[in-house]
């Protein structure tokens, strides 16, 4: 009833019937992997579909060739419905994929914003991974607390520094005094080995070529021995334990000056050599690096223990501060010490292998800088943080009961920006940077491989004389 003229019939048969076979093949082959559905009512219904879909897309083709009075009579083929929705898709193919096109890059967009949301939160799980968990950091103000009245005291009525009005009034076998009223006993002096160093200057990828021997700064340490309470009835016992420590550190080398409870000061090791205190250790000034400290600075401890001291007033005695503070000005006088170089023994130690800050902690929190004479270096960034990349781990940070002073806080953040704009990933800066510590390191410790300092061991066990065990980090 559609076509009139016989060879239009033949080639829309034969037209049809190569499309019918064509998708007949296309449909076995995408369904090569479940032939058994090709005996199932579902194939036949698609096949069925796909052939009237041929058919319907046949008589379209030719139907501008026929006669206007012809053209409706397709719409009379009794095509069944998913029949034409197959002819529909077909003709408008062209829409489908623009449509899926776009449903795809909607899709990959969406992939990426949620890759981006979920790198995101991997990354803040595995910052507080790296932060193993604990509790956040607090960021405290410089050494004790305003309600201290230990360091206001101290500081208010102390003078200021002032190296005219300091100098060597009496000395004898057994003592030397100094016109600001310091008073340092000899009796257990001994020597170590002459200091020696190479001045480094800041900042730059030497080890250091002048050699030096001169002292550069001061290092203020606890011993941790144990203390029993500073009250009038255990004055024996107090001056058993302070003998006992005198002793223990004669014999060990460990301190150029020892301030007891009493506020005497002894002198140890002499100015002149290096005392085994500061151990693996960095510090620097606007000018120049120093690494192991032993050899350029002197090593004060406070007769004391830090560990579990939540005060300053804990820690020291009125008599020790006071003699810290003359101790000090004489110190700094005689070796011309700037202020940026005299600093805590927690402040400077690190631990090498690990790249880590506080091997030891004494003093990193409440050491009374204002009562010395001294600028803060709480508010100071460490420069083995800030220079060489040393950090911390879960470990320190419980040692230093999760707390951070202000310095080591911003020389972290900012040796993060540093590392961002090198384009280098802070852990790979800090490996090139560890690199030159122990590069640095090793020619220092050659100059004293002789001396007998080089396997220090760590102040351990009980000093004789009733003296306890003390914790100087001498390695």
């Amino acid at each position: 009833m559609f076509f009139d003229r016989p060879e239009a019939r033949l080639r829309f048969l034969n037209n049809t019937l190569a499309k019918q076979a064509e998708r007949q093949a296309q449909l076995q082959h995408s369904l090569r992997h479940f032939r058994f559905l090709e005996r199932t009512r579902f194939y036949d219904w698609v096949l069925e579909a796909r052939f009237y879909s041929a058919i319907l897309e046949e008589m379209r083709a030719l139907a501008p060739s026929l006669p206007e009075n012809r053209r409706h009579l397709a719409e009379r083929i009794q095509a069944p419905l998913s029949a034409r929705a197959f002819f529909l898709i077909h003709q408008s193919r062209h829409a489908f994929y623009a449509v899926g096109i776009a449903l795809a890059g909607l899709t990959l967009f969406g992939l990426y914003l949620l890759v981006t949301w979920s790198a995101r939160n991997v990354n803040s799980y595995l910052a507080q991974r790296y932060n193993r968990g604990r509790s956040p950091i607090v960021v405290t103000t410089s050494g004790p607390t305003p309600a201290d009245p230990f360091t206001a005291t101290s500081a208010k009525y102390l003078p200021g520094y002032n190296p005219e009005k300091v100098w060597l009034v009496e000395r004898n076998g057994e003592f030397e005094k100094y016109s600001n009223g310091c008073r340092i006993l000899t009796k257990y002096e001994t020597d170590n080995h002459p200091r020696g160093y190479y001045s480094i200057p800041r900042g730059s990828d030497t080890d250091g070529d002048q050699m030096r021997n001169n002292i550069v700064g001061i290092i203020y340490h606890t011993p941790e021995s144990e203390m029993v309470s500073f009250t009038p009835d255990n004055n024996e016992a107090i001056q058993k334990r302070s003998r006992g420590l005198l002793e223990y550190i004669r014999d060990h080398k460990s301190y150029n000056y020892l301030i007891d409870r009493y506020g005497e000061i002894y002198r140890v090791v002499r100015d002149e050599h290096a005392a085994n205190h500061a151990g693996d250790s960095l510090w620097a000034d606007s000018k120049n690096t120093y690494v192991l400290l032993n050899e350029s600075f002197l090593g004060v401890c406070f007769e004391s223990r830090f560990e579990g001291a939540a005060s300053l007033d804990e820690i020291l005695t009125p008599a020790q501060i006071t003699s810290g503070r003359a101790l000090t000005d004489v110190l700094r006088t005689r070796y011309s010490i700037d202020d940026a170089n005299c600093t805590t023994h927690g402040l400077v130690a690190v631990d090498p292998e690990k790249m880590l800050i506080a091997r030891h902690h004494d003093w990193v929190r409440n050491f009374p800088f204002e009562a010395m004479g001294l600028s803060d270096k709480y508010k100071i960034q460490p420069p083995n943080m800030i220079d060489y990349g040393f950090t911390y781990d879960e470990a320190v940070l419980t040692k230093l009961g999760n707390k951070l002073w202000v310095g080591a806080v911003t020389a972290e953040e900012e040796f993060n920006k540093r590392a961002e704009k090198a384009r280098i990933s802070p852990d790979a800066l800090r490996r090139k940077l560890r690199e030159r510590y122990i590069s640095q390191w090793k020619k220092i410790r050659g100059l004293h491989a002789g001396s007998g300092d080089t396997d220090v061991p760590q102040l351990a066990g009980k000093p004789s004389g009733g003296g306890q065990s003390t914790e100087s980090g001498n390695n």
